[in-house]
C-alpha cells in the first residue's frame, strides 16, 4: 500500500495518479450531493399527496429549507476549509447529509420535512469550498484548471444523476426487487431517500482514505494580499499590475452574481422539468428519471468540460476579447433555448432542456475557472463558499418556490408549468448575459492579459 509519502511529488504537490485520486473520489461525493440535493424533483407529485402540501411548499422543500442553512454555514465553514484538515471536514458533511437525507425519508409533515432538509443543507455547504481548496493543493498551475473542471463536470452531472439514479430505484420498487425487506410496503419515494441516505456511507469511507495535500502558495496570485507590485515599464503582460485588493474584489461582484442567478435559473428549471413531463405528458415518474436523467448527466457533463476546454484555449492578448466572451455568447444563446420549454411536443421539450443544461453549464464553467483565477490559492475555499453561496441563495432559495409560486398562481388562468418555468428562465438568463458583460468590461484590459496569459499556460 502506497504511503502518503510515496503520493508527494518533488514539487510539493501530490503525484499525478494520487491527485487524480482524489479527483475522482470528490466527483463521486460531489455526484451524491446533488443527487440527495436534487432528487426531490422526481419525486414531487407523490410527496405532495402523501404529505397534502402544494406546489409553493413543494418548493421550499426543494430550494429555501435547503438553502436557508446552507447560506448561513457555507461562508463560515469555507473559511475554515481554508485552515483545518478538508479531508475530516468533508467527511463529516456527507454524514450529516446522509442522515438528513434519511430523515427527510421517514417525515410525515411538512415542517418535519424541512427541519430534515436543514441538515442536508448543513452537511452538503462544507463539500464545494473544501473540495476546491483541496484540488488546488493537489496539482500545479498548469494542470489545475482541467481537474476543476472535472470536479465541476461531477456537479452537473449530480443534477441528472439524482433524476436517474431516482427513476432506477422507483423502477427497483416499482418491481417488487424489495419485497421481504424492511422497506416493502413503503411508499416509493420514502423507499428513494432512505435508500440514498445509506449510500453515503459509501463515499464517506473513501473520502476518508485520502491524504490530506500540504497547502501550496506558489501561485502567480499568490501577492495579491501582500504588498502591491510596483510598475515597471519593462513588465511583459504576464507581469502587469492588480488593482489594490479592495478594487480587486469588488471586480469580482458581477462574476459572482452572473453565477448566481444561472444557478438559480438551473435550479427552477431542474427541479420542476420532471413533474413537466409527469403532468403535462403523462410521462411515468420511472421513466422520466431514465430518459431525463441520462440526457441531463451527459449535457452537464459534456457542457462543463466544453466550458473548461474553450476557456483554457482563451489565448486571445486581451480580456474584453478572451475567456468572458464565451461566457457572454453561451448566456446569450441559453435565454431563446429556454422558449423550447413550452413546445407541446415531449420530444422538443426533452431537446430544449438537453441545450439548456449544456449551454448553462459552459458559461457556469468559465465564470468559475476565471473566478478562481483571479484570487490567490489561500482564498479559493473562501471565494468558492462566496461564489456557492449566492448560487444556493440565489438558485436553490428562490428559483424552485418561484417556479412553484408562478404555477398556483397561473393554474387559475389554464397555464401550466413550462409557462412558470420560461417566466423565470427567459429572462434569468437575460440578465446573465448583461452581468457576463460586465465582468467583461470591468476587469482592465492589462489585468486580463495577465490572467489569460496565466490560464493559457495550464491549457
Amino acid at each position: 500500500m502506497r504511503t502518503r509519502q510515496d503520493a508527494i511529488s518533488p514539487s510539493g504537490y501530490p503525484s499525478s495518479s494520487h491527485a487524480w485520486y482524489v479527483v475522482s473520489v470528490l466527483v463521486m461525493a460531489t455526484v451524491l450531493s446533488y443527487t440527495d440535493r436534487q432528487i426531490l424533483s422526481l419525486l414531487v407529485d407523490p410527496i405532495r399527496h402523501d404529505l397534502s402540501i402544494s406546489d409553493t411548499q413543494i418548493g421550499l422543500l426543494i430550494g429555501t429549507a435547503f438553502a436557508l442553512v446552507y447560506g448561513v454555514a457555507g461562508l463560515p465553514l469555507g473559511w475554515l476549509a481554508d485552515r483545518l484538515r478538508r479531508r475530516d471536514l468533508i467527511v463529516a458533511g456527507i454524514l450529516l447529509w446522509s442522515c438528513g437525507t434519511v430523515c427527510c425519508g421517514i417525515a410525515h409533515d411538512f415542517p418535519h420535512f424541512f427541519a430534515a432538509r436543514l441538515l442536508v443543507g448543513i452537511g452538503e455547504a462544507v463539500l464545494t469550498p473544501a473540495s476546491i481548496s483541496m484540488i488546488s493543493d493537489s496539482f500545479p498551475a498548469p494542470k489545475r484548471g482541467l481537474a476543476t473542471s472535472v470536479f465541476l463536470m461531477g456537479m452537473a452531472m449530480g443534477a441528472g444523476g439524482s433524476i436517474l439514479f431516482g427513476g432506477l430505484i422507483l423502477r427497483l420498487v416499482d418491481s417488487g426487487a424489495l419485497g421481504g425487506t424492511f422497506l416493502h410496503g413503503e411508499p416509493s419515494w420514502r423507499v428513494v431517500l432512505l435508500l440514498l441516505g445509506i449510500l453515503g456511507i459509501a463515499p464517506a469511507l473513501f473520502v476518508a482514505s485520502l491524504s490530506e495535500p500540504k497547502r501550496q502558495r506558489s501561485d502567480l496570485l499568490s501577492d495579491l494580499d501582500s504588498q502591491p507590485i510596483q510598475p515597471d515599464a519593462n513588465q511583459t503582460p504576464t507581469e502587469s499590475v492588480l488593482p489594490d485588493r479592495a478594487h480587486h474584489w469588488i471586480q469580482l461582484v458581477p462574476l459572482f452574481f452572473a453565477l448566481g442567478i444561472t444557478s438559480l435559473v438551473d435550479n427552477a428549471v431542474l427541479a420542476w422539468t420532471p413533474s413537466l413531463l409527469v403532468r403535462g405528458f403523462a410521462m411515468p415518474a420511472s421513466q422520466v428519471g431514465s430518459i431525463l436523467g441520462a440526457l441531463l448527466m451527459g449535457a452537464g457533463g459534456i457542457g462543463m468540460l466544453s466550458g473548461g476546454f474553450l476557456s483554457n484555449r482563451a489565448r486571445l492578448s486581451g480580456y474584453r476579447s478572451g475567456r468572458i466572451t464565451i461566457a457572454v455568447f453561451s448566456a446569450a444563446v441559453t435565454a431563446p433555448v429556454t422558449i423550447l420549454i413550452l413546445a407541446g411536443s415531449i420530444n422538443v421539450v426533452l431537446i430544449g432542456v438537453t441545450m439548456y443544461v449544456f449551454l448553462s453549464c459552459i458559461g457556469a464553467s468559465v465564470g468559475t475557472l476565471t473566478l478562481l483565477d483571479l484570487v490567490p490559492n489561500r482564498t479559493h475555499g473562501l471565494v468558492s463558499a462566496i461564489s456557492f453561496f449566492l448560487n444556493v441563495a440565489l438558485g436553490a432559495g428562490v428559483g424552485p418556490v418561484a417556479v412553484g409560486f408562478a404555477a398556483d398562481h397561473l393554474r387559475s388562468t389554464g397555464s401550466g408549468i413550462g409557462l412558470a418555468i420560461v417566466l423565470i428562465a427567459c429572462p434569468g438568463f437575460l440578465v446573465v448575459t448583461g452581468l457576463f458583460y460586465l465582468a467583461l468590461r470591468s476587469i482592465p484590459r492589462a489585468q486580463g492579459s495577465r490572467t489569460i496569459s496565466h490560464v493559457a499556460s495550464a491549457a
